[in-house]
Protein backbone atom coordinates (compact mmCIF):
# COMPACT_ATOMS: atom_id res chain seq x y z
CA UNK A 1 0.00 0.00 0.00
CA UNK A 2 1.45 3.36 -1.10
CA UNK A 3 2.04 6.36 1.08
CA UNK A 4 -1.10 8.18 -0.09
CA UNK A 5 -3.25 5.19 0.87
CA UNK A 6 -1.58 4.78 4.23
CA UNK A 7 -2.10 8.46 4.96
CA UNK A 8 -5.81 8.47 4.13
CA UNK A 9 -6.55 5.28 6.09
CA UNK A 10 -4.62 6.55 9.09
CA UNK A 11 -6.76 9.69 9.16
CA UNK A 12 -10.09 7.86 9.26
CA UNK A 13 -11.64 6.45 12.42
CA UNK A 14 -13.26 3.19 11.29
CA UNK A 15 -14.48 2.17 14.76
CA UNK A 16 -18.16 2.98 14.10
CA UNK A 17 -18.06 1.08 10.84
CA UNK A 18 -16.51 -2.01 12.40
CA UNK A 19 -19.47 -2.21 14.78
CA UNK A 20 -21.56 -3.19 11.74
CA UNK A 21 -22.04 -6.91 11.21
CA UNK A 22 -19.75 -8.38 8.56
CA UNK A 23 -21.40 -9.19 5.26
CA UNK A 24 -23.58 -6.07 5.24
CA UNK A 25 -23.73 -3.84 2.16
CA UNK A 26 -22.16 -0.42 2.72
CA UNK A 27 -22.60 2.67 0.58
CA UNK A 28 -19.58 4.95 0.55
CA UNK A 29 -20.08 8.68 -0.03
CA UNK A 30 -17.17 11.12 -0.12
CA UNK A 31 -16.73 14.80 -1.03
CA UNK A 32 -15.05 15.41 -4.38
CA UNK A 33 -11.73 16.23 -2.74
CA UNK A 34 -11.51 12.72 -1.27
CA UNK A 35 -12.97 10.69 -4.16
CA UNK A 36 -9.42 9.96 -5.34
CA UNK A 37 -9.11 7.60 -2.38
CA UNK A 38 -12.55 5.97 -2.76
CA UNK A 39 -11.11 2.84 -4.35
CA UNK A 40 -8.55 2.34 -1.60
CA UNK A 41 -11.10 2.88 1.17
CA UNK A 42 -13.57 0.53 -0.53
CA UNK A 43 -10.87 -2.09 -0.93
CA UNK A 44 -9.97 -1.80 2.76
CA UNK A 45 -13.61 -2.25 3.81
CA UNK A 46 -14.06 -5.15 1.40
CA UNK A 47 -11.08 -6.89 2.98
CA UNK A 48 -12.83 -6.48 6.35
CA UNK A 49 -15.81 -8.47 5.08
CA UNK A 50 -18.22 -5.86 3.70
CA UNK A 51 -19.73 -5.36 0.26
CA UNK A 52 -19.15 -1.77 -0.84
CA UNK A 53 -20.95 0.44 -3.36
CA UNK A 54 -19.34 3.82 -4.06
CA UNK A 55 -21.49 6.91 -4.59
CA UNK A 56 -20.49 9.21 -7.45
CA UNK A 57 -22.88 11.91 -6.24
CA UNK A 58 -21.24 15.10 -4.96
CA UNK A 59 -21.59 16.03 -1.31
CA UNK A 60 -21.02 19.51 0.05
CA UNK A 61 -21.85 18.86 3.69
CA UNK A 62 -23.75 16.73 6.17
CA UNK A 63 -26.96 18.13 4.65
CA UNK A 64 -26.10 16.41 1.38
CA UNK A 65 -26.69 12.68 1.88
CA UNK A 66 -27.14 10.24 -1.03
CA UNK A 67 -30.61 8.99 -0.12
CA UNK A 68 -30.96 7.16 -3.44
CA UNK A 69 -27.98 4.94 -2.66
CA UNK A 70 -29.23 4.50 0.90
CA UNK A 71 -32.30 2.69 -0.50
CA UNK A 72 -30.05 -0.05 -1.88
CA UNK A 73 -27.58 -0.61 0.97
CA UNK A 74 -27.75 -1.58 4.63
CA UNK A 75 -25.77 1.48 5.77
CA UNK A 76 -24.39 4.59 4.12
CA UNK A 77 -20.91 5.68 5.21
CA UNK A 78 -20.73 9.46 4.81
CA UNK A 79 -17.13 10.57 5.08
CA UNK A 80 -15.62 13.89 6.18
CA UNK A 81 -18.65 15.79 7.47
CA UNK A 82 -19.95 16.14 11.00
CA UNK A 83 -22.89 14.13 12.23
CA UNK A 84 -26.56 14.87 11.71
CA UNK A 85 -29.51 12.56 12.31
CA UNK A 86 -30.30 10.15 9.51
CA UNK A 87 -31.27 6.53 10.05
CA UNK A 88 -28.70 4.03 8.75
CA UNK A 89 -26.24 6.81 7.87
CA UNK A 90 -22.91 6.69 9.66
CA UNK A 91 -20.96 9.94 9.61
CA UNK A 92 -17.24 9.32 9.76
CA UNK A 93 -15.05 12.37 10.45
CA UNK A 94 -11.93 13.20 8.52
CA UNK A 95 -9.74 15.45 10.62
CA UNK A 96 -6.77 17.44 9.36
CA UNK A 97 -3.76 17.18 11.67
CA UNK A 98 -2.22 20.62 11.72
CA UNK A 99 -0.13 23.05 13.74
CA UNK A 100 -0.44 26.80 13.91
CA UNK A 101 2.29 29.38 13.50
CA UNK A 102 1.58 31.69 16.45
CA UNK A 103 4.30 34.17 15.50
CA UNK A 104 2.81 34.57 12.02
CA UNK A 105 -0.65 35.10 13.51
CA UNK A 106 0.67 37.72 15.95
CA UNK A 107 2.16 39.73 13.09
CA UNK A 108 -1.28 40.12 11.47
CA UNK A 109 -3.94 39.77 14.17
CA UNK A 110 -3.46 42.75 16.50
CA UNK A 111 -6.79 42.39 18.33
CA UNK A 112 -6.40 40.65 21.69
CA UNK A 113 -9.90 39.22 22.14
CA UNK A 114 -10.58 36.84 19.28
CA UNK A 115 -13.03 34.09 18.41
CA UNK A 116 -11.98 30.90 16.64
CA UNK A 117 -14.04 29.55 13.75
CA UNK A 118 -13.63 26.73 11.26
CA UNK A 119 -15.20 23.65 9.74
CA UNK A 120 -15.17 20.31 11.58
CA UNK A 121 -11.96 19.28 9.81
CA UNK A 122 -10.14 21.96 11.82
CA UNK A 123 -12.48 22.73 14.74
CA UNK A 124 -11.82 19.37 16.41
CA UNK A 125 -8.47 20.78 17.57
CA UNK A 126 -9.60 24.24 18.66
CA UNK A 127 -9.24 23.51 22.37
CA UNK A 128 -5.52 22.93 21.91
CA UNK A 129 -5.23 25.87 19.49
CA UNK A 130 -6.95 28.19 21.99
CA UNK A 131 -4.51 27.20 24.74
CA UNK A 132 -1.56 27.92 22.48
CA UNK A 133 -2.92 31.34 21.50
CA UNK A 134 -3.74 32.26 25.09
CA UNK A 135 -0.14 31.54 26.10
CA UNK A 136 0.82 34.23 23.57
CA UNK A 137 -1.48 36.83 25.09
CA UNK A 138 -4.76 36.34 23.24
CA UNK A 139 -8.13 36.13 25.01
CA UNK A 140 -9.83 33.37 23.00
CA UNK A 141 -13.59 32.96 22.68
CA UNK A 142 -14.71 29.43 21.79
CA UNK A 143 -18.45 29.39 21.26
CA UNK A 144 -20.57 26.25 21.21
CA UNK A 145 -23.40 26.63 18.75
CA UNK A 146 -25.72 23.84 17.72
CA UNK A 147 -22.97 21.91 15.90
CA UNK A 148 -20.61 19.19 17.11
CA UNK A 149 -17.47 21.14 18.05
CA UNK A 150 -16.69 24.43 19.75
CA UNK A 151 -15.98 27.06 17.12
CA UNK A 152 -17.42 24.92 14.34
CA UNK A 153 -19.29 26.66 11.54
CA UNK A 154 -21.03 25.63 8.35
CA UNK A 155 -21.67 27.68 5.25
CA UNK A 156 -25.20 28.25 6.55
CA UNK A 157 -24.66 28.04 10.32
CA UNK A 158 -22.59 30.50 12.38
CA UNK A 159 -24.23 29.92 15.77
CA UNK A 160 -20.86 29.27 17.46
CA UNK A 161 -19.98 32.95 16.90
CA UNK A 162 -22.66 34.31 19.25
CA UNK A 163 -20.57 36.19 21.79
CA UNK A 164 -18.34 39.18 22.51
CA UNK A 165 -14.94 39.58 20.85
CA UNK A 166 -13.00 42.00 18.65
CA UNK A 167 -12.23 39.79 15.66
CA UNK A 168 -12.60 36.26 14.32
CA UNK A 169 -9.71 34.02 13.36
CA UNK A 170 -11.00 31.57 10.77
CA UNK A 171 -8.72 28.55 10.50
CA UNK A 172 -9.14 26.66 7.25
CA UNK A 173 -9.08 26.99 3.48
CA UNK A 174 -11.07 28.97 0.94
CA UNK A 175 -12.95 32.25 1.18
CA UNK A 176 -16.58 31.11 1.33
CA UNK A 177 -16.75 30.66 5.11
CA UNK A 178 -14.72 33.74 6.14
CA UNK A 179 -16.70 35.87 3.68
CA UNK A 180 -19.84 34.66 5.39
CA UNK A 181 -18.44 35.75 8.74
CA UNK A 182 -17.51 39.17 7.32
CA UNK A 183 -21.01 39.44 5.84
CA UNK A 184 -22.32 39.21 9.41
CA UNK A 185 -20.39 42.41 10.19
CA UNK A 186 -17.45 40.75 11.92
CA UNK A 187 -13.80 41.57 11.42
CA UNK A 188 -12.27 38.31 10.25
CA UNK A 189 -8.86 36.90 9.39
CA UNK A 190 -8.35 33.74 7.37
CA UNK A 191 -5.41 31.57 8.36
CA UNK A 192 -4.52 28.40 6.46
CA UNK A 193 -2.15 26.10 8.37
CA UNK A 194 -1.62 24.09 5.17
CA UNK A 195 -0.39 26.97 2.99
CA UNK A 196 0.86 29.23 5.80
CA UNK A 197 -1.18 32.15 4.44
CA UNK A 198 -2.94 34.68 6.64
CA UNK A 199 -5.03 37.66 5.51
CA UNK A 200 -7.90 39.88 6.56
CA UNK A 201 -11.06 39.06 4.63
CA UNK A 202 -13.44 41.93 3.89
CA UNK A 203 -16.97 41.67 2.54
CA UNK A 204 -17.27 45.20 1.07
CA UNK A 205 -16.91 44.20 -2.58
CA UNK A 206 -18.98 41.08 -2.00
CA UNK A 207 -21.83 43.16 -0.54
CA UNK A 208 -21.68 45.60 -3.47
CA UNK A 209 -22.12 42.71 -5.89
CA UNK A 210 -25.07 41.37 -3.89
CA UNK A 211 -26.75 44.80 -3.90
CA UNK A 212 -26.31 45.03 -7.69
CA UNK A 213 -27.78 41.59 -8.25
CA UNK A 214 -30.71 42.22 -5.89
CA UNK A 215 -31.45 45.50 -7.68
CA UNK A 216 -31.58 43.70 -11.04
CA UNK A 217 -34.38 41.51 -9.68
CA UNK A 218 -36.74 44.49 -9.47
CA UNK A 219 -36.83 44.69 -13.26
CA UNK A 220 -37.38 40.94 -13.80
CA UNK A 221 -40.86 39.55 -14.52
CA UNK A 222 -40.45 35.74 -14.55
CA UNK A 223 -39.00 34.12 -11.42
CA UNK A 224 -37.98 30.56 -10.72
CA UNK A 225 -37.82 29.69 -7.02
CA UNK A 226 -35.22 26.99 -6.44
CA UNK A 227 -35.85 24.22 -3.93
CA UNK A 228 -33.26 21.50 -3.38
CA UNK A 229 -34.33 17.91 -2.78
CA UNK A 230 -31.22 17.34 -0.64
CA UNK A 231 -32.47 16.23 2.80
CA UNK A 232 -30.73 18.94 4.80
CA UNK A 233 -31.52 21.74 2.35
CA UNK A 234 -35.12 21.28 1.27
CA UNK A 235 -37.12 24.32 2.36
CA UNK A 236 -40.56 24.63 0.80
CA UNK A 237 -41.59 27.06 3.53
CA UNK A 238 -39.05 29.62 2.28
CA UNK A 239 -40.05 28.91 -1.31
CA UNK A 240 -43.74 29.54 -0.61
CA UNK A 241 -42.85 32.76 1.20
CA UNK A 242 -40.92 33.94 -1.87
CA UNK A 243 -43.79 32.85 -4.12
CA UNK A 244 -46.29 34.88 -2.08
CA UNK A 245 -44.11 38.01 -2.21
CA UNK A 246 -43.64 37.77 -5.96
CA UNK A 247 -47.31 37.11 -6.69
CA UNK A 248 -48.30 40.10 -4.57
CA UNK A 249 -45.86 42.23 -6.59
CA UNK A 250 -47.52 41.11 -9.82
CA UNK A 251 -44.64 38.89 -10.90
CA UNK A 252 -44.89 35.50 -12.56
CA UNK A 253 -43.27 32.91 -10.31
CA UNK A 254 -43.03 29.13 -10.01
CA UNK A 255 -41.25 26.75 -7.66
CA UNK A 256 -38.59 24.52 -9.25
CA UNK A 257 -37.68 21.33 -7.41
CA UNK A 258 -34.28 19.84 -8.24
CA UNK A 259 -31.58 17.62 -6.79
CA UNK A 260 -28.49 19.46 -8.02
CA UNK A 261 -28.75 23.16 -8.85
CA UNK A 262 -26.34 23.76 -11.73
CA UNK A 263 -26.12 26.24 -14.62
CA UNK A 264 -26.77 23.39 -17.07
CA UNK A 265 -30.05 22.42 -15.41
CA UNK A 266 -31.37 25.98 -15.35
CA UNK A 267 -30.25 26.92 -18.84
CA UNK A 268 -33.29 25.35 -20.53
CA UNK A 269 -35.83 27.30 -18.46
CA UNK A 270 -37.40 30.59 -19.51
CA UNK A 271 -36.97 32.62 -16.31
CA UNK A 272 -35.43 36.07 -15.85
CA UNK A 273 -34.27 35.54 -12.26
CA UNK A 274 -33.97 32.78 -9.67
CA UNK A 275 -34.56 32.86 -5.92
CA UNK A 276 -32.37 30.33 -4.12
CA UNK A 277 -33.70 28.61 -0.99
CA UNK A 278 -31.05 25.87 -0.95
CA UNK A 279 -27.41 26.09 0.16
CA UNK A 280 -26.34 29.76 0.30
CA UNK A 281 -23.15 28.81 -1.54
CA UNK A 282 -25.17 28.69 -4.78
CA UNK A 283 -26.01 32.39 -4.60
CA UNK A 284 -22.96 33.62 -2.72
CA UNK A 285 -20.15 31.54 -4.21
CA UNK A 286 -21.32 30.18 -7.58
CA UNK A 287 -23.47 33.02 -8.95
CA UNK A 288 -21.00 33.96 -11.70
CA UNK A 289 -21.47 30.53 -13.27
CA UNK A 290 -25.15 31.13 -13.95
CA UNK A 291 -26.61 32.97 -16.95
CA UNK A 292 -29.39 34.65 -14.95
CA UNK A 293 -29.31 36.47 -11.60
CA UNK A 294 -29.64 34.29 -8.49
CA UNK A 295 -30.75 35.97 -5.27
CA UNK A 296 -31.62 34.80 -1.76
CA UNK A 297 -34.93 35.29 0.03
CA UNK A 298 -33.53 38.17 2.16
CA UNK A 299 -32.28 39.83 -1.04
CA UNK A 300 -35.71 39.41 -2.62
CA UNK A 301 -37.24 41.15 0.41
CA UNK A 302 -34.72 43.97 0.08
CA UNK A 303 -35.37 44.35 -3.65
CA UNK A 304 -39.09 44.82 -3.11
CA UNK A 305 -38.84 47.07 -0.06
CA UNK A 306 -39.80 44.55 2.62
CA UNK A 307 -36.36 44.76 4.30
CA UNK A 308 -34.18 47.86 4.48
CA UNK A 309 -30.90 46.00 4.03
CA UNK A 310 -29.52 42.78 2.58
CA UNK A 311 -29.39 40.29 5.41
CA UNK A 312 -27.16 37.21 5.27
CA UNK A 313 -29.11 34.03 4.62
CA UNK A 314 -27.42 32.22 7.53
CA UNK A 315 -28.36 30.72 10.86
CA UNK A 316 -26.68 32.94 13.46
Amino acid sequence: MGSKSSTILDRIDFSKIFEIEKGKVLGLQLPDGLKYWAREIAKFLEEKGYEVIISASPTYGSCDVDLNLLKHVDYLIHLAHSSTKFERVIFVPYFYEYHIDVELIKKTVKERKIALAGTANYAWKFGEVAEELEKSGYDVFLGKGDLEFEGQILGCNFTSLRGEYEAVLFIGDGLFHPLGIAFLGKKVYRYSPLSGEIEEVKADEFKKERYKIATKAIHCEKFGILVSSKPGQINLKKAREALKILKEKGKEAFIIFCDEITPEKLRNFDFDCYVNTACPRIAYDDWKKFDKPIITLPELKFAFGIERDILPDFKY
